[in-house]
């Protein structure tokens, strides 16, 4: 196990420099050697669902094959990690002066910059590796924590540079701006004691808003980093000072609230600034009586807090207190939660039990034991009106990852971490992420207009669907590919319909209209309508889908267009149509597939899509290459942690068969798929041995050039896909092709006979770019190998004289062959025997050479021969 540490007491600076190295190495664990600091814990108790760190006391020193470490070179502050640091190779990055106390023979990455974390970042950007906003963020405040915003004397132009790089990605200053303190005077120490004593808490629209008023004989600047103090040290949501200085009124406000918009309320005092900084200056003011004037301001301008009702996820999955661990184990693992609330018999909750809690149970052997044993009884809720701060303030006091929501004792709804999180940071998330959880918030498109341009035969099909749809009293949708290449205008008759009710029932009524032939899957709720010219319609009962573990095929169960649509793979092909007659040719787009068309992006719909099914990474290629789309920052980001969490590799030679051939036969697009999959290292997880060059590519490209040419020399067909194969292993080694094939193909003598090619590829070079290479030459080397071989070597050899002698074989070589046979040797009298193949030979070779050319004179050659093999006895 590959480790990466840094020095106890952890600091910002340390806590960014551990995840920008697991960037850097995302094959290793992070772990803390000891405590952090106040700040820090803070930090990490609230993110930790997103910082994937272990505590020391979970980690076995004698695991640990490497040993990287970071923000410090010595060995006296890494707690029980000092203990291998002779017994491993240990690579550090840091940036302090080199101590003589340094841990010897480490890989050093020493600079003098102002923070540990530039060392890395600028190893980041030279390896090309992307961060997320999120990452940016907390390697901003590393940058901040450890320079003081930059203005220690040990700052440098690279730890600027690098702060401007974060802020491009997304550095959220705001977040910054909350860990990071301020420094000040003794003046405005003085003053600040003095309004923080003095100052009034107000709760005003589920916001804590601070005032206070100061008078001083003598002007003091700067009374801003005063309130940002202040703001910090009573933990509300806005502050207002107060403070008459010489002859003036000042009025400075501060807020952490979009709600709370400061120039808005100060607009009567002609205040202006920022949304959150911004001040007010009054000539002759009274302070108590401007505080008078503010509070009402504030009561009136105040937007109210966003409530517990209006983030939270609903309906909530809950369990039984009566169910066995065994089956809340397999509940969890369906709908992919972390913890579930646990319900009494009058259906109230009762308790909470998490995934961790049940792990531990099965792991006791007790997997039978009722849930109500293992639950966690204290349960922290809140109200429907429980505000956005109070929801934060609980789930980091509690250290809790979810609030059940509450009403009249019964379960309506439920907070988590996520949910908080997807709304501080919206903005920095995808569409469908802030979406995720409202069943209400689809977009509606009406596309009526589109369907009319459809042929006449598929138009009516869709009509009649919404007809039978009616009839039954069962909603009807088309849905997947067909909208999306309906809105790109795009023919697509492969005609997939769901329906809100009995997928079987509806299929038979379907084909009782339409007399085509119909197969049922009455398991999965599914049918096939095949009709005439190749159109076949697939009908599903909504479902959704869930994985048990990882590349697992997926488990369905019954439910609503809105789950039947998340389960699919990106938001591109999550749309539908309504057939019914009341609301026929509405769109319905819950995940925002419309504007990633108009955007031309391919988007996953949640973070663990690839985890779960790691063949979307190949569509996802597929997509983006066939519609000349992007595949957005977040996606891409998603298949890598994907491939480098090894999911392809969990996938079967099936499957991933079945998704190459997909990408192969995509002719015009193959060379963007190609390089897109190289750039995502695709082929690496699909074999280590399977390296695709830039040559390979460009020879790949050149490829229906060489097909064309080809086909003037000869009539009979080739399959181009072969073709499209060996020159995609083409720069595999010999000894490695036949392992690789066999993951490309499942025909075990195509395997054979490509590798045999590959392997006589040399061979065949060389002996055809000979200064003087005879016929008989030329065929020898080429007869072996069949014509898609043939084409291959001629597009993968740049060199023109072999290129000449392949296509001369194709041309005048490759159809010769003897008319005489072994019973023609025996007519002569010649007694069978090894003889026969030497006369055989000679005869080929002739013909071959062009010194005859019918049956008469082969028979001649023949005849003598033999009397020359017999003469020379």
């Amino acid at each position: 196990m590959k480790l990466i540490t840094s020095h106890q007491n952890l600091d910002f600076d340390g806590l960014a420099s551990m995840v920008a190295c697991s960037k850097l190495h995302p094959d290793a664990v992070m772990a803390f050697s000891g405590n952090l600091e106040q700040e820090v814990k803070r930090f990490y108790t609230f993110y930790k669902n997103v910082l994937s760190i272990r505590f020391s006391n979970k980690i076995k020193t004698d695991h640990v094959t490497s040993l990287i470490i970071v923000d410090i070179h010595t060995s006296d502050r890494i707690g029980k990690f000092s203990k291998i640091v002779d017994k491993v190779p240990v690579t550090i990055f840091d940036h302090h002066y080199l101590h003589d106390k340094a841990i010897p023979d480490a890989e050093l990455h020493m600079r003098k910059y102002g923070a540990c974390i530039t060392i890395l970042i600028e190893e980041l950007i030279k390896n090309d590796i992307s961060i997320n906003p999120f990452e940016a963020t907390l390697f901003a405040l590393g940058i901040y924590a450890d320079t003081n915003c930059l203005t220690f004397s040990n700052s440098t132009s690279a730890d600027a540079k690098a702060l401007s790089f974060l802020l491009e990605n997304g550095a959220n200053l705001e977040i910054i701006n909350e860990y990071i303190q301020d420094t000040w005077s003794p003046e405005h120490e003085e003053i600040f004691t003095f309004l923080l004593q003095n100052s009034q808490t107000l709760e005003i629209n589920h916001f804590r808003v601070a005032v206070a008023t100061y008078t001083s004989p003598e002007f003091v600047n700067e009374i801003g980093i005063i309130a940002n103090k202040i703001l910090d040290v009573l933990r509300v949501d806005a502050v207002f000072l107060i403070v008459r200085m010489e002859a003036r009124c000042y009025i400075i406000g501060r807020s952490l609230e979009d709600n709370i918009n400061i120039p808005f309320i100060l607009k009567k005092f002609k205040g202006a600034g920022h949304p959150r900084a911004a001040s007010a200056t009054i000539r002759e003011g009274n302070p108590d009586q401007l505080k008078h004037e503010l509070v009402e301001e504030l009561e009136k301008r105040i937007t109210p807090q966003v409530v517990a009702k209006e983030i939270m996820s609903w309906p909530v999955k809950s369990l039984d207190q009566s169910i066995s661990i065994h089956e809340a184990n397999k509940i969890m693992l369906r709908y992919g939660h972390t913890g579930m609330p646990v319900i009494d018999d009058q259906q109230k909750i009762c308790g909470i039990i998490s995934r961790t809690d049940i792990e531990k149970a099965m792991n006791h052997g007790l997997g039978h034991a009722p849930v109500k044993a293992f639950m966690s009884h204290d349960v922290v809720t809140v109200e429907p009106t429980t505000s956005l701060n109070e929801i934060n303030e609980l789930l980091v006091t509690h250290n809790i990852g979810r609030l059940p929501v509450v009403e009249d004792g019964h379960l309506t709804g439920i907070v988590t971490r996520t949910d908080l999180l997807k709304y501080l940071h919206g903005t920095n998330t995808s569409y469908w992420y802030q979406k995720l959880f409202n069943d209400t918030g689809e977009q509606v498109y009406q596309c009526s207009e589109a369907i009319k341009d459809l042929p006449p035969k598929i138009r009516d099909l869709l009509i009649t669907a919404g007809q039978v749809g009616d009839e039954l009293n069962q909603r009807v949708y088309i849905v997947g590919g067909f909208v999306r290449d309906l809105l790109l205008k795009t023919d697509n008759w492969d005609l997939d319909f769901v329906t809100e009710g009995d997928g079987i029932e509806y299929a038979r009524a379907l084909n009782e209209r339409l007399g085509g032939k119909l197969t049922e899957h009455s398991k999965f709720g599914t049918a096939v309508i095949k009709l005439p010219k190749f159109i076949a319609l697939d009908i599903v009962t909504a479902r959704r889908e869930y994985y048990e573990y990882p590349a697992a095929l997926p488990k369905v169960e019954r439910s609503n267009i809105w789950s039947d649509l998340f389960r699919r793979d990106f938001t591109i092909n999550c749309m539908a149509v309504i057939l019914n007659q009341d609301n026929f040719g509405e769109m319905i787009d819950y995940f925002g597939g419309m504007k990633d068309l108009q955007n031309k992006q391919i988007r996953v719909l949640y973070n663990l899509s690839f985890i779960e099914d790691p063949t979307r990474i190949f569509r996802a290629i597929r997509f983006a290459a066939r519609f000349g789309f992007r595949i957005e920052k977040s996606t891409r980001q998603y298949i890598e942690q994907a491939v480098n969490a090894d999911m392809i590799d969990k996938l079967s030679n099936d499957r991933i068969r079945e998704e190459m051939l997909h990408i192969i036969r995509e002719q015009d697009v193959l060379v963007q798929s190609l390089q897109l999959m190289n750039s995502l290292n695709i082929f690496k997880a699909i074999e280590p041995s399977l390296v695709i060059t830039e040559d390979t590519i460009r020879k790949i490209k050149n490829i229906r050039f060489s097909l064309e040419g080809f086909r003037q020399l000869s009539k009979k067909p080739f399959n181009q896909t072969i073709v499209m194969m060996m020159q995609l292993v083409s720069a595999v080694n010999d000894k490695d092709v036949t392992r690789v094939l066999k993951k490309l193909i499942v025909n075990e003598t195509l395997v054979s006979s490509i590798a045999q090619s590959m392997k006589q590829r040399e061979y065949v070079y060389e002996t055809l770019n000979k200064e003087e290479v005879d016929r008989y030459t030329v065929y020898n080397a080429l007869k072996p190998h069949s014509d898609e071989g043939l084409v291959f070597f001629y597009n993968d050899s740049e060199n023109p004289y072999i290129r000449h002698y392949i296509a001369f074989y194709k041309l005048k070589l490759a159809n010769i062959q003897l008319t005489i046979t072994g019973n023609d040797l025996q007519s002569m009298g010649i007694k069978p025997g090894p003889v026969y193949k030497k006369i055989l030979d000679s005869v080929l070779k002739a013909k071959v050479l062009g010194t005859i050319y019918d049956r008469n004179s082969e028979l001649e050659y023949a005849r003598n021969m033999y009397q020359r093999l017999e003469g020379g006895k």
